[in-house]
């Protein structure tokens, strides 16, 4: 095994900037392990790794730490054969203070043993996170925290069974993107994509969360608290499940299904705090089901919007279904369904409301 340890500290003070560069392509051995650890303000940190070779039983880790302001931190890491030990690859990046970025870029083959596993977290104000993933069996998380301003977090996994985890603490502004099923520098997909979960945690105003997933049996878990939050959930595939709750005035949800889709599921729940939201769903094809419940105190003018649309094959009851539940006062829903088979249920509690369907 090789192993490289590298420490760098800078003057902050004085403004010193240091890089530190720690690269093994290909390990001999098969097993690679780097570690940068820099302080100070306006580091670079770059860790590249690669097992080749058919013969080869190899395996990569890295970490970075960096405490100062402005600090940029990369890992690259391939390994192209199957892996009988404990893990694959596995990649570490801490950033504390301000502006950091932090990038995490893991590809293996597909139907190998084992796993990419990548972590980012970041306690820093106009912080920026990504983590690129192909093969099977992923994990990727971010996390943004200490009231950050403005935090950018993108994860895009292709493969099967792969999870994505964001968690974003931030004062204001923060962005959320999240891709599962088309990574891969153009259209190289694996051979089935499926199985893959998605969650997020926000807390903070004008958020923006986007979620893609393409493939079968996916799950996406997306939790916001704020103002003026954007949630925008698109699933391209069948037996795919979207939850979103949303927990903040002026919020918009959009959750949408494909004409190919098969037997989705979306669910929004905008609770009590909700006042002006707005929440849409868009669902072609096959046996889909929408559930959307948006609350508020009996009396309190909310003025919610909920609006469902859905069209396929609903052969048999059940196949296509729609459920609202409004509280509060000048509540709107609107609900269009075109299918053999459709059913919908409008119920609204309070005063000034107005409900629609047409099938």
């Amino acid at each position: 095994m090789k192993r490289y340890v590298i420490l760098a500290a800078s003057l902050s003070v004085l403004g010193f900037a240091s890089a530190a560069h720690a690269q093994v392509f290909p390990s001999p051995t098969g097993d690679n392990s780097a570690q940068i650890t820099q302080t100070g303000n306006q580091n670079r940190a770059n860790i590249d790794q690669a097992i080749g070779g058919l013969s080869l039983n190899g395996q990569n880790r890295a970490q970075v730490s960096q405490i100062g302001n402005r600090n940029n931190a990369t890992v690259n890491q391939t390994s192209a054969n199957s892996f009988a030990n404990a893990f694959a690859n596995t990649a570490l990046i801490e950033q504390n203070r301000a502006r950091g970025i932090a990038s995490i870029d893991q590809i293996h083959d597909y139907a190998v043993t084992r796993f990419n596993e990548a972590r980012i977290l970041q306690n820093s104000n106009d912080a920026e996170a990504s983590i690129d993933q192909r093969g099977d069996r992923n994990t990727a998380r971010i996390f943004q925290r200490g009231l950050s301003v403005a935090p950018n977090a993108s994860i895009e996994q292709n493969g099967r069974s792969n999870i994505a985890i964001v968690e974003q603490r931030a004062g204001a502004s923060g962005t959320v993107e999240v891709s599962q099923g088309d990574f891969g520098g153009g259209n190289i997909l694996s051979p089935q994509t499926f199985t893959s979960r998605v969650d997020v945690d926000h807390n903070g105003a004008n958020a923006d969360i986007f979620v893609t997933q393409i493939g079968f049996t996916h799950t996406a878990d997306v939790f916001e608290d704020g103002t003026n939050g954007i949630i925008d959930v698109r699933m391209d595939g069948a037996l795919n499940t979207a939850n979103v709750i949303q927990e903040s005035s002026n919020g918009l949800v959009a959750i949408r299904s494909t004409s190919a889709s098969f037997s989705n599921v979306a669910r929004v729940n905008q609770d009590v705090s909700d006042n002006g939201s707005s929440a849409f769903v868009l669902q072609s094809g096959s046996l889909s089901v929408s559930d959307i419940e948006q609350l508020g105190g009996t009396g309190v003018s909310t003025a919610n919007f909920a609006d469902v649309i859905q069209s396929g094959d609903g052969l048999t009851p059940g196949s296509i279904e729609s459920l609202i539940v409004q509280n509060g006062s000048l509540n709107e829903a609107t609900v269009n369904q075109s299918a053999r088979v459709a059913e919908s249920t409008v119920l609204q509690t309070g005063i000034g409301h107005l409900a629609s369907v047409t099938q």
